[in-house]
């Protein structure tokens, strides 16, 4: 049974279900209540670290309600900071790995990580969708003759083969990930966008939630080269957006008219009579009386 016990709480920790406070806490020779008991009191007495000392100092001072939700938030971080530096090491095996071909995927024209990256996930695809027009091909770039392929070959090494299948599910998890914070970081980009503001607080984008679908689909197909540029055009993409714009134009302009339409009264409150023309007999009277002068 214990070593049963083992396997599963390595397996727990593995996956981030079971700390390693907590697999001390919890092993054969430690009673449960015991174990529940020491978790309160560490989770009582425990002081944030990247506290400064002035602040640390006064952190038993605070409400236990608080100090309880501090300690549990960063716990939260110092879980979310394990599990990023996984993911990293995992990303650093595989850099490693095209350090290594670095120099000969450069004679193919292929320079950067993601280049290979994208070209493996290409090929994948294209094996999925169409196995033996891609393998004929890649026979003929690698100056493979099939007719002698298949004739009698010696059997894979079973380890081979298990190196084979674990490589790949290494690079299925990588792209998954790779593809998980890019929409994290173009999520909290176009977020960051949304709540912007002037100096009195306003938004500068107050449309932002009406139209974001049609800002992420001009972002995602290329039609425009920046999130502005979206979100211009996806205000008169919108027919309820570009309505109420159209009307606070005409409602700006009407305002307008008007103003300027007072701006022509006298300061007595008068309109001022516009200058009668004259015609053509007191013209000609006009122009005799400069000469008679």
């Amino acid at each position: 049974m214990s070593e049963l016990r083992e396997v599963i709480e390595r397996q727990f920790k593995a996956h981030g279900l079971l700390s390693d406070a907590e697999n001390e806490n919890l092993s054969p020779e430690t009673p449960v209540a015991e174990a529940v008991a020491s978790s309160t009191e560490e989770k009582t007495a425990c002081t944030p670290p990247e506290y400064p000392e002035e602040f640390a100092s006064e952190f038993k001072n605070l409400p236990q309600k608080w100090q309880d939700f501090l300690c549990e938030r960063e716990a939260e971080n110092k879980k979310q900071i394990t599990e990023y530096q996984a993911k990293l090491d995992a990303y650093n095996v595989v850099e490693t790995l095209f350090g290594n071909r670095r120099d000969r995927l450069a004679q193919k024209g292929i320079k950067t990580f993601s280049q290979w990256l994208q070209g493996l996930a290409w090929l994948d695809a294209e094996m999925d969708a169409r196995p033996a027009e891609t393998l004929a091909a890649i026979a003929v770039v690698y100056g493979v003759d099939l007719r002698a392929a298949q004739q009698a070959q010696p059997a894979i090494n079973p380890a081979i083969m298990a190196r084979v299948c674990q490589l790949e599910r290494n690079y299925n998890d990588l792209t998954s990930y790779l593809r998980e914070m890019q929409n994290r970081n173009f999520n909290n980009t176009l977020n960051a966008f949304g709540r912007q503001t002037d100096r009195e607080g306003n938004l500068l984008h107050p449309h932002f939630e009406q139209v974001k679908a049609s800002i992420c689909d001009l972002l995602k197909s290329g039609a425009v080269a920046d999130i502005e540029a979206a979100y211009q055009s996806a205000l008169w993409l919108n027919p309820s957006v570009r309505k109420e714009l159209v009307q606070k134009q005409i409602d700006s302009e009407a305002k307008a008219a008007e103003t300027a339409k007072k701006a022509v009264f006298a300061l007595k409150g008068k309109a001022e009579k516009p200058e009668r023309e004259l015609t053509l007999r007191e013209t000609i009277a006009k122009n005799m009386a400069k000469y008679v002068d």
